[in-house]
Parts: C-alpha cells; structure tokens; sequence
C-alpha cells in the first residue's frame, strides 16, 4: 500500500510541475533566472539589515542580523545533508521528464528539499515572528512575497518538483518562527 501511495504522491508532483514549470512565455525567462539566483539580492539583504537597525536598538539588530546568518548557514548545511540523504535528482536529470520541461538551469546536486525556498522563508518567518510588531504590516507582506517569488522560480526554471519547494518553504517557516519567538522571549523589553 506504501508503495501505491508513493506512487501516486510522485505521479501528483509531476503532473504539478509540469502545470508550473515554464507556464510563462520567453520573455519571462530572463526575469526567473533572475529571481532564483541568490546573488542577485544583495541589495535586499543590505536593505533588510538597514531597516533592521533603524527599527530596533542596535544591540538587538547586530544579534538579529549576526542569528538570521547562523541559521541559514547551518540550515543549509541540514538541507545538503537532507539531500544527500534523500538522493532525489532534480526533475532537469529525470530522462523521462527532461523533454517535457521548460528548463533554463540545471546542476547536478540532488533536489528534495529546496534550500532556496527554506532559507528565503526562513528568512521572513523569522524577522516576522522577531519583530514584525515593530516595522507594521508592509516589510514582512514583502518578505513574503519575496519569498513565494523566489520559491516559485526553482519550479519554472525546472531544479525542483514543486514538493521539494512546499516541503523547503514549511521547514524554513517552522525553524524562522521558532528562532523568532526564543528571540522574542530572550529580547522582550
């Protein structure tokens, strides 16, 4: 039955990702290869580490920034460890699927779960569940938004089933809440 159910699961993330993958035309190819490389967002960070020290006493951003680098680091290190662990490869080095993808990158490293959308949600969990109460509605609507964004563009340019993405988003929210709340309780006052 375990397996059935397997089956069915892997039959539903390829049917999703296929509906997903590349349902944009051409010219929105530059703007997902875009969105899904990380280096790009330099400026949001810098922008994000400003904001936090215009909002919050110094202290206490220095710790929120100096954490927020912690935790992704070492969730990265969980995710390849995961990865490695799982073996899955990206839908891009599936023989089957490869014809029927709209791909505009791949690499050989495994793909359940997605570190892109872990990291950029557990970005944004964590500044909402630390100081969301301190900056209004706007930022942490962006975060997030950011963060969909960014999830989604793993699934158009065809690195990851859009489970690896749901799974990596859950993660980094669960562990960006959790960090902000014990940063909440430690830094209330």
């Amino acid at each position: 039955m375990s397996n059935v159910n397997n089956q069915a699961v892997n039959d539903w993330d390829k049917q999703l990702l296929l509906a997903l993958n590349g349902q944009w035309s051409e010219p929105w190819d530059a703007v997902w290869l875009w969105i899904t490389n990380q280096h790009h967002w330099w400026w949001f960070y810098l922008l994000l580490v400003i904001w936090l020290f215009y909002r919050l006493p110094w202290r206490k951003a220095l710790v929120l920034v100096v954490l927020t680098i912690v935790l992704i680091g070492f969730n990265d290190q969980f995710i390849n460890l995961v990865k490695h662990w799982t073996g899955r490869l990206r839908p891009c080095n599936e023989p089957e699927l490869r014809p029927l993808l709209h791909v505009l990158k791949c690499t050989t490293q495994k793909s359940f779960f997605s570190g892109h959308a872990a990291n950029s949600f557990l970005l944004a969990s964590l500044m909402q569940a630390a100081v969301g109460d301190k900056w209004g509605r706007w930022p942490s609507l962006v975060l997030f938004a950011w963060a969909t964004a960014l999830a989604y563009s793993r699934i158009y340019v065809g690195v990851h089933y859009p489970s690896d993405v749901l799974t990596g988003a859950l993660e980094g929210i669960l562990v960006g809440t959790v960090a902000g709340y014990l940063f909440r309780k430690k830094f209330s006052g």
